[in-house]
């Protein structure tokens, strides 16, 4: 199977202005837990005193089933602002994420992440962790974040050295100084 994304610029802008929002409209933000702990659009939930992991349900799981992500409690928009209590609680949840996913649907690994700010990939500013079960029947089984990364970077180089090869480009010899 291949795949192809345009990545044409306007992914950026797009996470920029989703960023923008949720920043100017904080009571909006679905990453937010409400008053009975629960996140819009999730269903099987764990949690412990500083954050809750919420598996999303199949409509917003985009294609990886049993998805979820952890989040914490408090507000708090990346990572790096993460408390050392809340970091700890992180890592505690996750490993109760995992027994909860190798007991019921026995992936054979997992792809787990941190998007951070809009070039990271991030839309949401809230921090929360992708905790995403694979198996090795997927379609993208052995293909990690790097993979994705790479491919795309390795793409725009071969996209630019083709631009630059084009009899279309100008050559250093007709440009003109001012």
């Amino acid at each position: 199977m291949e795949v192809t994304v345009n990545l044409d610029g306007t992914l950026l802008h797009r996470r920029q202005a989703e960023w923008a929002y949720w920043l100017a409209n904080p009571g909006e933000n679905p990453l937010v837990p409400d008053a009975a702990g629960q996140l819009g659009g999730t269903g099987f939930t764990l949690q412990n005193g500083l954050c809750i992991y919420s598996q999303l349900r199949p409509e917003y799981a985009e294609g990886l089933p049993y998805s979820g992500i952890i989040v914490t409690t408090r507000p708090c928009e990346t990572v790096f602002d993460l408390t050392p209590a809340e970091a700890a609680a992180v890592h505690e949840l996750l490993a109760e994420v995992r027994a909860h996913l190798e007991a019921t649907v026995r992936p054979d690994g997992y792809t787990v992440g941190w998007n951070v700010f809009p070039a990271g990939g991030a839309h949401i500013p809230h921090v929360h962790l992708h905790v995403i079960p694979r198996w090795n029947a997927d379609a993208a089984a052995g293909a990690g974040l790097r993979y994705f990364l790479k491919a795309a970077a390795q793409a725009t180089e071969r996209r630019r050295k083709t631009e630059a090869d084009s009899p279309l480009s100008p050559s250093p010899s007709s440009e003109v100084s001012p």
